[in-house]
């Protein structure tokens, strides 16, 4: 599957970006979008857990990206860190629907310097909460 799916991002030299499952995130197909398509700024993974081995592959691979929609995963603290870490063009972040309450003081202080940052938890003070940092919502403040 991975020889067939990069043999046609091949010949997508303008992508800009792409909703995928979490088979696609590898370290052979994530580089070859990576060359193949110069434009490429945006990545939405559909998958059950994002782990640090996948959190790597997307932030060596793709190293300029700038919104990353990883919704209704498992994903820890120190996976959202290396994101916001590793990802330094990253604008978007929306992790919304993540299973582990991973929101805390030193992961919103890394977050502040992204345009928007969406997430919400079941977890997060015992009730489910939708929380975003998002420069269109300054007109609220």
């Amino acid at each position: 599957m991975e020889h067939k799916f990069c043999e046609g991002v091949s010949k997508l030299e303008f992508l800009k970006g792409m909703a995928v499952d979490e088979t696609v995130v590898s370290r052979k197909v994530l580089p070859h979008v990576n060359q193949c398509c110069k434009y490429f700024t945006e990545l939405s993974m559909f998958a059950e857990n994002v782990d640090e081995e996948k959190a790597s592959i997307i932030c060596k691979s793709l190293p300029d990206l700038w919104k990353l929609e990883l919704t209704n995963s498992v994903i820890s603290r120190q996976v959202i860190i290396a994101f916001l870490d590793e990802l330094k063009a990253l604008e978007h972040l929306d992790i919304s629907g993540y299973e582990n309450s991973g929101i805390t003081d030193a992961v919103l202080e890394k977050a502040s310097r992204l345009k928007i940052f969406l997430w919400n938890s079941r977890f997060e003070v015992g009730e489910f909460m939708d929380c975003s940092n998002n420069e269109e919502d300054d007109w609220l403040l």
